[in-house]
């Protein structure tokens, strides 16, 4: 098979065909790593180690060194949407801490690696609090402003896949995010018709939101990425029934409204043990899954792909956050020639790590890592 671009390569993965060799993600939000582990890597290959723009202010998650990325095979190019007008981030170095958009605020604790969540905006809400709160403007000019020109220069003088990241958290992610994790848990008992308040109002926010950015650079991507965390190590986050009743049919919408403006592939971030739900994200519409946990129950590659290979593409699982933590390089290189010749037959598989890679990491595994996978990419 003749060589084909990195934009060619990843289209004929994600629909299910096996390109020259296998495709690799890295440096996207869910895909890249701490700018901790970033420094130390920089180090370790004798690169500028100046500090790196921050990509996701909450995981502390960074642009990598285009080097790195190079070096790493990379077929991807990450596009997000810009800050609005309406709101611009202030970090209160006193505290370290700072209000988002939706009204949260976030602290880093003193030698923390992230931000983690101190207020969230509707703690204490009512009903009548959410019907008269005024949610950010997802129409706001400055969303969108210079994305086109943004996106046509990659499509233009790049060859690489172009993937966009939506601008929020997920429907479910983002009632934790403003009620607080055990208040969340609480409404999906106690407080129903609050929560479906809330998703309706979500639902309508990503509605507008994606049917404004589509019209700019829906037919130029490739990928759009969606998020909803269903899964902890051991199982889901909560009863499956309330992901029937209250979830799904907006999973199903969501993904619609995409899937009737563009023809880019739908990828649903979902951590942890998952196997439970992908019957219904392919039922929804969504065609990738990420990060694919594959050290969670039920998440083999081997498994994982016999069950669902020919329907939907694994976007990572490329090596056990554990083993790249603590393992030798010789672990983490045998964990990827594993994951590869599972996942990688047929196609519908793009490497990448699991998840982003975490602050101490030590860089020897991550190059081990991509290393790897670079050398074992050949069908």
């Amino acid at each position: 098979m003749k060589k084909l671009s990195s934009r060619e390569r990843i289209i004929k993965a994600l629909n299910h065909k096996e390109p020259d060799m296998v495709p690799i993600d890295f440096g996207g939000v869910h895909t890249s790593l701490h700018k901790k582990v970033h420094q130390d890597l920089a180090k370790l290959l004798k690169l500028d180690t100046e500090k790196a723009e921050i990509q996701d202010i909450f995981q502390q998650i960074v642009y990598p060194n285009e080097e790195i990325i190079k070096l790493f095979g990379s077929d991807v190019v990450g596009v997000y949407p810009n800050a609005p007008d309406g709101w611009k981030l202030k970090i209160n170095k006193g505290k370290d801490d700072f209000l988002d958009e939706w009204g949260n605020l976030w602290i880093k604790p003193k030698n923390g690696f992230f931000y983690d969540l101190e207020e969230p905006a509707m703690k204490d809400f009512t009903i009548k609090d959410l019907k008269n709160y005024k949610f950010p403007d997802p129409l706001d000019e400055g969303r969108v402003r210079g994305l086109r020109d943004k996106v046509v220069d990659l499509y233009k003088n790049t060859d690489k896949a172009i993937i966009m990241f939506n601008p929020t958290v997920g429907i479910w992610e983002n009632l934790w995010f403003l009620r607080g994790y055990e208040q969340a848990y609480m409404d999906l008992v106690l407080n129903v018709k609050f929560v479906e308040l809330l998703f309706e109002k979500l639902l309508w926010w990503e509605k507008a939101f994606w049917d404004n950015a589509l019209k700019e650079v829906g037919d130029l991507v490739n990928v759009i990425t969606l998020s909803d965390d269903l899964g902890t190590t051991d199982g889901p986050m909560f009863n499956p029934k309330l992901y029937y009743s209250l979830l799904k049919p907006l999973h199903k919408i969501h993904a619609n409204i995409i899937n009737c403006q563009t023809k880019a592939k739908v990828y649903m971030h979902s951590c942890g043990s998952v196997n439970w739900v992908i019957r219904d994200f392919i039922d929804c519409g969504i065609d990738i899954l990420n990060p694919v946990q594959v050290s969670a129950k039920d998440m083999d590659s081997d498994i994982l792909k016999k069950e669902f290979g020919s329907e939907i593409v694994f976007w990572g699982g490329g090596c056990d956050p554990r083993n790249l933590l603590s393992g030798s390089e010789k672990d983490v290189e045998d964990e990827v020639k594993k994951r590869i010749q599972d996942f990688s037959p047929g196609g519908g598989f793009v490497f990448a790590s699991v998840h982003n890679i975490q602050a101490n990491t030590p860089p020897e595994n991550v190059l081990a890592m991509y290393g790897a996978a670079v050398k074992n990419r050949n069908y």
